[in-house]
């Protein structure tokens, strides 16, 4: 016989006799660790958004104290010989010259937090010429509202000190 023919048949028997070897993944396996994948982003969103809230909190009340001083600051230095003031949203706030409409700019919160006030300061918070004092005295409030239980306060007294509670 020949030689060469010898070693085909040997290669075509062992071909054929080997087990075959199946590799990859069954659907299962690929459904599983996708069942995971989706669990794990889901936490890690849910975490990212209380910090995100908190952030927002925080942010919101360090503007709304900066936003009110500003105000304040404006009215003692006497600018224009006018009063100015704050009217507050529950999304933004607006500082004003005098009366609401008149020079205002506004300041846009963060959408995971809302501003209300308390009974004692109304919406309008306006600091008088050259003293400052003002007959809007109260709490003002800000709410994560990725989380009602966290809120920041800010107190205004009559005299128009600002302070954070």
């Amino acid at each position: 016989m020949n030689k060469s023919l010898l070693l085909n048949f040997i290669k075509r028997r062992n071909k054929n006799t080997m087990p075959k070897l199946v590799s990859g993944f069954t659907l299962i396996e690929v459904l599983i660790v996708l069942a995971i994948i989706t669990m794990l982003v889901s936490m890690s969103i849910s975490s990212f958004s209380v910090v995100g809230g908190n952030e927002a909190l925080e942010t919101s009340i360090v503007s709304t104290i900066s936003i009110l001083n500003e105000a304040r600051s404006m009215a003692i230095s006497s600018k224009d010989a006018s009063g100015y003031g704050v009217r507050i949203f529950n999304d933004r706030l607006v500082s004003f010259k005098n009366s609401y409409g008149t020079l205002n700019r506004e300041f846009i919160l963060p959408n995971l937090v809302s501003i209300s006030t308390s009974t004692g300061i109304g919406n309008d918070i306006i600091f008088s010429n050259v003293s400052g004092i003002t007959s809007a005295s109260g709490t003002i409030t800000v709410i994560n509202l990725s989380d009602t239980s966290k809120t920041g306060s800010v107190k205004i007294y009559q005299t128009g000190i600002i302070e954070r509670e």
